[in-house]
């Protein structure tokens, strides 16, 4: 009787473990001589028949993604030999990226101990057709290294009790798995005795008997409720459900209008489940419609598919919440956010969580990219260099909302008015001609029509003032004109002197120069220089110019 088997389609990933399955099956059907080559022995029929059935079996396991890479290839030999080099690199690179994942890999608590198996069998499969081996004892001490916190009792175990120092990855394996199903057999006894506990109580039964043996139905029910506290509001003698307290808020939050506070929920065994910052604000937005910065956040995270800009599927990781559950990564991508100041920005890295309740900006994920943050009067401001990129508002909940909507793929694209504006500002403030140019290069994305309006700064800031025109005038005779100006020094002189007071002819272009002690000395040290001056030349001193300085305008 023949057998049916089916494979998943190899999509560009695990080809390690999809090779070997592929292999089985043609070895099953005597056709895996077709993909080392032909044998000498095999007429051309039957060898055309084999190798036809070879390559459309191959075809049929293949996604499409992959299936294009290889659809020129006629033969077997070609198509294997191809998917070989393509996805069977055995770099340098591509065996420290195995290592590195394959000595990281952590175990999730809630992670079933066969997936943790198989994803370390994977890694150790891909590495050995790269040339790397690993031994059987090292193996197995990988398996117990990348267990969680939980497990620990269980390694001291497995350690003290091995004589022989080495280690078997199967026997470890079988521990692990023999502890898993421990702890789940425990779990499902301890659930089974709390649903028949309160299958008791609610039938208002008591399991407490008496002095005389008998059971106390009706007293029991009565003298457990006067011991009961309501976590409404704290008093004894009735539950949450059955508060009168309960009617009356909900009275209250049909007219309320602004936001609440936090809102914890609780279990019957006064555990806190979680706690979720309620909201609703007179413009409609709730707290699933808008950013909040989470400084405990690893990623910056959002439940909703249809926000990002740009996305890539992926099937592996997960993130663990307060209370330890885990959701599960479906992808990671890109998110446009339109700025409190109108400015697009992307944000790069967004995990696509499902199940997540609240949009997350990650503060660690922002300080990794060199932003700072800076908390002043309920703004929080994420600043990179001298620019302000990010604002949040500290709401009533204690929380941080970013200042900014989502643009989604819909409504991503902006007008061409702001993204020539934009480009316009990026460039330096460039010219509508330069940017015309740039666009008729196809150099500036997304901007087709350059639509630049009047921008009065621009204008302002790019005037430039005229040279003054070269007076080649001069004097006819000495001092006639004498031009005068103060220096400051960058260094006292011994003399205490910090400034100098020069004193230029015009005609004979001579220099006086006399060092000051403060700019209100230039005066007395000019009637000496005027003094001294006249009475070496014979003449006198027609007219004095300087630039008009306070030392000049006041004294003179």
């Amino acid at each position: 009787m023949a057998a049916k088997f089916e494979i998943e389609k190899f999509n560009g990933r695990n080809f390690s473990l999809w090779k070997l399955k592929i292999r089985a099956i043609l070895r099953k059907d005597n056709c895996l001589g077709a993909i080392d080559g032909r044998p000498a022995d095999i007429i051309d029929e039957k060898w055309k028949e084999m190798d036809d059935n070879v390559v459309a079996n191959l075809h049929l396991a293949m996604a499409d993604s992959v299936l294009s890479s290889i659809a020129e290839k006629k033969t077997t030999k070609e198509i294997w030999d191809t998917l070989i080099k393509l996805y069977e690199v055995k770099s340098l690179h591509n065996r420290i990226f195995l290592k590195r994942r394959l000595y990281t890999l952590r175990m999730g608590e809630s992670t079933s101990v066969t997936d943790h198996i198989n994803t370390l069998n994977t890694l150790f499969s891909q590495l050995t057709a790269s040339d790397f081996s690993i031994a059987e004892n090292e193996r197995a001490e990988l398996l117990l290294q990348s267990l969680p916190d939980s497990y620990d009792q269980l390694i001291i175990n497995i350690t003290n009790n091995n004589i022989a120092d080495t280690l078997h990855f199967d026997d470890v394996a079988g521990a692990i798995l023999e502890e898993e199903s421990r702890r789940k057999n425990k779990e499902e006894r301890s659930e089974s005795s709390k649903q028949a506990e309160a299958l008791t109580i609610t039938r208002g039964r008591s399991t407490e008997r008496g002095p005389s043996g008998s059971q106390n139905h009706g007293r029991s029910k009565s003298r457990r409720k006067k011991n009961i506290k309501c976590y409404g509001c704290g008093m004894k003698g009735h539950v949450k459900k059955e508060c009168w307290n309960n009617k009356k808020n909900g009275e209250k939050n049909s007219e309320a209008s602004t936001s609440q506070g936090c809102i914890a929920s609780t279990s019957d065994d006064e555990e806190i489940l979680y706690s979720e910052a309620a909201t609703s604000s007179k413009g409609g937005r709730r707290l699933n419609d808008v950013w909040i910065m989470d400084s405990g956040a690893t990623w910056h995270m959002t439940p909703h598919r249809d926000w990002f800009y740009s996305y890539e599927p992926i099937s592996e990781g997960s993130v663990y919440m307060g209370n330890d559950h885990a959701l599960e990564i479906a992808g990671i991508g890109t998110i446009r956010l339109k700025m409190h100041d109108g400015t697009v920005r992307k944000i790069q890295g967004v995990r696509h969580v499902k199940g997540l309740k609240k949009n997350l900006l990650s503060v660690g994920q922002l300080d990794d990219l060199g932003c700072k943050k800076h908390t002043e009067s309920g703004i929080l401001k994420v600043v990179k260099g001298n620019l302000v990129v990010m604002k949040a508002k500290k709401i009533t909940s204690n929380l941080y909302m970013l200042l900014g909507d989502t643009l989604q793929e819909a409504d991503a694209s902006v007008s061409q008015e702001e993204t020539t504006m934009m480009w316009h500002q990026r460039l330096g403030h460039m010219s509508e001609r330069g940017l015309k140019v740039l666009t008729e290069r196809n150099l500036l994305h997304g901007l087709k029509i350059v639509n630049l309006p009047f921008f009065e700064h621009c204008v302002i800031s790019k005037q430039h003032r005229l040279k003054f025109a070269r007076v080649i005038t001069r004097s006819k005779h000495i001092l006639d004109l004498i031009h005068s100006d103060v220096w400051e020094s960058p260094e006292i002189s011994l003399g205490g002197a910090r400034y100098f007071v020069s004193f230029i002819d015009d005609y004979s272009r001579r220099l006086w120069v006399y060092p000051i002690k403060k700019k209100s000395d230039v005066f007395p040290v000019f009637k000496v220089f005027k003094a001294q001056i006249e009475l070496e030349i014979g003449k006198k001193i027609k007219c004095l110019r300087t630039d008009n300085g306070g030392e000049y305008v006041a004294s003179f």
